[in-house]
C-alpha cells in the first residue's frame, strides 16, 4: 500500500486521478499527520481543515461529473507565510503582523495553484520578512529540522521544508532571495529549485523588490514534482511586469528525455568556503555519477569577484537587503517598532546608514558577478558544487562570527546566482556521519531551468530520494 505521507505529489494526484484516493480522504490523512508530525517541528503556523475539506468535497464532485480539475487534483498544499493566501492571515514570520486578518486574496502564484487543483490547507512559519537562515520570531517560535530537531530546517523556507520532509505534505510553496529555498531544501533531505528570475511571477504586492533577486519557488520531495510545480506556476502576469512569458515547454517532459553529453564545471570553494570533509565527499561522488552519465566534468577553481575581501561583499549585499525590507515597512517600523522582533528592528535600524557610495559599489559588484558567471557558462553547460559548507546548524541559528572566521557561510553557494538570477537546483545527495542529509547545487545557463531540472532527475535516479527517521 502506499504511504500517504512520503508518497510524491505525482503519486498522490495519480490515486486520485484513478479514483483510488479521495480528495476527501487526502485531506484528512495531511490534517492527522500535521497534528501528530508537527507538534515536534513546529512547521504550521495556520491550519483551515474545514475549508480544505469542502473544497475537497466540490472537487470529488467535479471528478464525478467528468472534469479535469487540474495536474494537482486534490493535492494538499502548504503556503509559505510571506505570500498571501485567502482567507488566511498574512503574518510575514513577525508579530508585528501576526494579528493581520486574512488575506482578502491569492498571490498570482498560490492562485495557480489552486486554479490546477490544489487545496491550500495552511501557512509555514519563515523568519521576519525572510530575513534569517533558521526559522524562529516571536509570533509561531522556532521550527524544527525532522532529522534532528535540535537543529534548524534553514531559513527562510524552513517551515515548507520541514513540512515537506516530515511527510505533512507532497508540495509547499518557497521563495528564495539568497538561498532560501535551496539551503533549507539541503538541510532536509528534499529538492530545491530557485528558478530564473522571473520564471513565477511576483504580486500583487504594494512595491517591486528593486535589488531583483529573490524567486518564487516550490518545495518537494523529488524533482519530477519539482517541475510539476513549475509547469503550473511559471508564466508572465501583468501585475509583474519582469515576469518572464510562458515557457513554451513542459518541465516534466523535459525530464524524460535524455541528456546530450554536458560540460560540467565543478567548484568546490569559490574562493570563500571551506567545505566540511563529509561535503567535499558528497560532491565528489556526484561529480562521479555525472562522469559516468557520459558528462565532461571537470574541476574548476574559479573565485567569486572580491573573494580577496570576503566577507565584506556578503556584509554589503545583507545591508542592502535590509534597507529593502526597511522601505516596505518603514511606516509601521516608525509608528510600532515595539511590534517588530528587537533584532530584527535593530537590524532594519541599521540599514539606515546605506549611503550611495554603498548602493553603487553593491550594483558595481553585482555588475562583476554578472561577468564571472558569463564567463563560466561560455565554458560550461552546467555548475555543480555544495549547497551549503556544513549539514544543518542549531535551531537557533549559526554562530555568524564563527562561520565567517571557519569560512562556512551558509549563503556561500546561493546567493551568487539570485543576484545573478540563474536557475538553480539543490539535490539530497547522501547521509553524512551526523546523521544528516548532504546536498549538491546544480546551476544552469541563463533560463534553461529544463536543463538544471533534468541533470537533477538523472543524479536523483542515482542518489535516490531521503526519508527522515519516524517522529514520535
Amino acid at each position: 500500500m502506499t504511504d500517504l505521507s512520503f508518497a510524491s505529489a505525482t503519486e498522490l494526484t495519480a490515486l486520485i486521478r484513478r479514483r483510488e484516493l479521495s480528495p476527501t480522504e487526502l485531506v484528512h490523512h495531511t490534517l492527522d499527520r500535521i497534528s501528530v508530525a508537527d507538534t515536534t517541528i513546529n512547521s504550521v503556523v495556520a491550519l483551515d481543515g474545514e475549508r480544505a475539506l469542502a473544497e475537497a468535497a466540490a472537487l470529488e464532485q467535479r471528478l464525478t461529473h467528468g472534469e479535469d480539475p487540474g495536474p494537482l487534483v486534490g493535492l494538499p498544499v502548504l503556503v509559505k507565510d510571506l505570500e498571501d493566501a485567502e482567507g488566511f492571515p498574512t503574518a510575514r514570520g513577525t508579530r508585528a503582523y501576526q494579528d493581520r486578518p486574512p488575506a482578502a486574496r491569492d498571490s498570482v502564484h498560490v492562485a495557480r495553484l489552486r486554479a490546477a487543483g490544489a487545496l491550500v490547507v495552511g501557512k509555514t512559519n519563515t523568519p521576519p520578512l525572510g530575513a534569517a537562515v533558521h526559522t524562529a520570531n516571536d509570533a509561531f517560535g522556532t521550527t524544527r529540522n525532522p532529522w534532528n530537531p535540535e537543529r534548524t530546517p534553514g531559513g527562510s523556507s524552513g517551515g515548507s521544508a520541514a513540512a515537506v520532509a516530515a511527510g505533512l505534505v507532497a508540495l509547499a510553496t518557497a521563495g528564495d532571495g539568497g538561498g532560501s529555498t535551496r539551503i533549507p531544501a539541503a538541510l532536509c533531505g528534499v529538492v530545491g529549485l530557485k528558478p530564473s528570475r522571473g520564471r513565477i511571477p511576483h504580486g500583487p504586492s504594494r512595491m517591486p523588490v528593486w535589488p531583483q533577486h529573490a524567486c518564487l519557488s516550490g518545495m518537494a520531495r523529488t524533482v519530477r514534482d519539482t517541475a510539476l510545480h513549475l509547469d503550473v506556476a511559471a508564466g508572465h502576469h501583468p501585475t509583474d511586469p519582469h515576469s518572464l512569458p510562458a515557457p513554451g515547454l513542459s518541465y516534466r517532459d523535459a525530464l524524460d528525455r535524455p541528456l546530450p553529453a554536458l560540460r560540467v564545471g565543478v567548484l568546490r570553494t569559490l574562493g570563500i568556503a571551506a567545505p566540511r570533509p563529509e561535503v567535499l565527499g558528497a560532491l565528489d561522488h556526484a561529480a562521479g555519477l555525472l562522469r559516468g552519465q557520459g558528462h565532461d566534468v571537470r574541476d574548476d577553481e574559479s573565485a567569486l569577484p572580491g573573494a580577496d575581501a570576503f566577507p565584506a561583499p556578503f556584509q554589503l549585499r545583507q545591508r542592502v537587503l535590509a534597507y529593502a525590507r526597511l522601505l516596505d515597512v518603514h511606516d509601521d517600523l516608525a509608528t510600532r517598532r515595539d511590534t517588530f522582533e528587537p533584532w530584527f528592528a535593530d537590524l532594519l535600524d541599521a540599514s539606515r546608514s546605506l549611503t550611495p557610495a554603498d548602493l553603487a559599489a553593491y550594483w558595481s559588484h553585482r555588475a562583476r558577478l554578472d561577468h564571472w558567471a558569463a564567463g563560466l557558462f561560455d565554458r560550461y553547460d552546467l555548475l555543480l558544487m555544495p549547497t551549503t559548507p556544513t549539514t544543518a546548524w542549531p535551531a537557533e541559528g549559526p554562530d555568524v562570527a564563527a562561520a565567517v572566521h571557519e569560512r562556512v557561510l551558509p549563503l556561500s553557494y546561493t546567493s551568487v546566482f539570485n543576484d545573478t538570477g540563474h536557475p538553480a537546483v539543490s539535490v539530497p545527495s547522501g547521509i553524512a556521519p551526523d546523521g544528516l542529509p548532504l546536498a549538491v547545487q546544480l546551476v544552469a545557463a541563463h533560463h534553461r531551468d529544463d536543463l538544471a531540472l533534468t541533470a537533477a532527475h538523472a543524479l536523483e535516479a542515482s542518489l535516490g530520494t531521503l526519508r527522515p527517521p519516524t517522529l514520535r
